[in-house]
């Protein structure tokens, strides 16, 4: 008696594919760009996306403010990895051949939406009372609603590429697989994992703009970013 073919790793999680699927995932990679500059910049010098970059500063123990820094990226650190175990908890992998369920896009979506609002907000809030100053207790409030973002950004991300590598919130990983595509000769989305590496120096860019030159509205990129990118995974598909 013969056994049925397994189905590989590759199979069970091949990347969607289609035109809307790519621009979402490089609309992501600026969005998460935008708001890892923002906090940089504007919540003590944490990430919200680069998790590596936490660890590295947690480490720094002769950096200046170097208790604060500990505070801030242990809250990204540890709401960042809530965030994702529950994205993946709550959505199912991706099936090759078989077009990600709207509803699980939605959840996911609506949920990095509602945290970054929620971020907005929060941030023009105390922004306009404490003229811009923030101090530490509301920076980590900050930090935990954009990790949280991010957090569930990364795992909406994970389940459109699947098994490509490919990664808008952190990208060693989708410059370490593209790299290994070019390689190894290997077929693949290499013209998307290089679109979404400039993505995310061009939405550092941005943010970084928005930040010198208007603080209180900064934060609203990354919200209006994935709200587009929504938008277009959640579009129906042409007959």
């Amino acid at each position: 008696m013969t056994s049925a073919p397994r189905t590989s790793t590759t199979e069970r999680h091949a990347p969607p594919s289609g035109p809307g699927v790519h621009v979402a995932l490089v609309l992501l990679a600026v969005a998460s760009g935008a708001a890892d500059a923002f906090a940089f910049l504007q919540l003590g010098g944490i990430f919200t996306a680069n998790m590596t970059g936490n660890l590295v500063l947690a480490g720094m123990f002769t950096r200046p403010g170097w208790p604060a820094t500990v505070a801030g990226a242990a809250t990204a650190v540890v709401v960042f990895a809530a965030a994702t175990w529950w994205g993946f908890r709550a959505s199912p992998p991706p099936r090759a051949g078989v077009r990600y369920p709207r509803r699980s896009i939605g959840v996911l979506a609506a949920t990095a939406i509602a945290a970054q609002s929620a971020l907005v907000g929060v941030w023009a809030a105390v922004s306009g009372v404490l003229g811009g100053t923030v101090d530490l207790a509301w920076s980590c409030l900050l930090v935990a609603l954009s990790a949280a973002a991010l957090g569930v950004q990364t795992v909406l991300a994970k389940r459109l590429s699947g098994a490509s590598g490919l990664t808008t919130t952190f990208v060693t990983g989708t410059l370490t697989s593209l790299m290994e595509g070019i390689a190894e000769h290997r077929q693949g989305s290499r013209l998307v994992q290089a679109a979404v590496v400039v993505a995310l120096v061009a939405g550092a860019v941005a943010g970084t703009a928005l930040a010198h030159v208007a603080p209180p509205v900064a934060p609203l990129l990354p919200l209006v970013l994935v709200a587009v990118a929504t938008v277009v995974l959640l579009r129906p598909p042409r007959r």
